[in-house]
C-alpha cells in the first residue's frame, strides 16, 4: 500500500575463493521511496559465507497502484551482482467497503420512502 513499509530479505553469499570486504548494498529506485538495508554494508565476507541482508521498501505516498521495480546493487572490492525485485502497490479496500456500505443505505431509503409514500 502506498506509504506502507514492506519488509523482505535475501541473502549475499560469496561463491569466490577470496575475502571480500567492504561489501556495500545500494539501491535503485522510483522516485520519492525509500530503501533501507540492515544491515547497511558488510566489513568482510568470507568464502562460502552467506549474510542475510533485510531490506525495508516504504513506496511513495503518492505512488499509483501498479508493479514497480527496485533494484539492489551488490558491490564488493572484487566483484558485483545487481537484483531486482518486483514490488506491487495496492490500494486499501477500506473505501470500497464504505462506498457499497452508502450505495446500500441510499437503495435502502429509497426503498422505504416508495413504500410510505406509493399508491395503495
Amino acid at each position: 500500500m502506498t506509504g506502507k513499509p514492506a519488509n523482505m530479505s535475501f541473502y549475499v553469499k560469496n561463491t569466490g575463493s577470496a575475502n571480500h570486504g567492504n561489501v556495500k548494498l545500494i539501491s535503485f529506485k522510483p522516485e520519492n521511496w525509500k530503501v533501507e538495508f540492515n544491515p547497511e554494508k558488510l566489513d568482510k565476507l568470507a568464502p562460502n559465507e552467506l549474510k542475510q541482508i533485510e531490506m525495508v521498501v516504504t513506496p511513495s505516498d503518492q505512488a499509483l497502484v501498479g508493479d514497480y521495480s527496485v533494484a539492489v546493487g551488490v558491490e564488493g572490492e572484487k566483484a558485483s551482482k545487481n537484483l531486482e525485485f518486483r514490488v506491487t502497490v495496492k490500494a486499501s479496500t477500506v473505501w470500497g467497503w464504505v462506498g457499497i456500505a452508502i450505495i446500500v443505505l441510499v437503495m435502502l431509503g429509497l426503498v422505504i420512502l416508495f413504500v410510505r409514500v406509493g399508491r395503495r
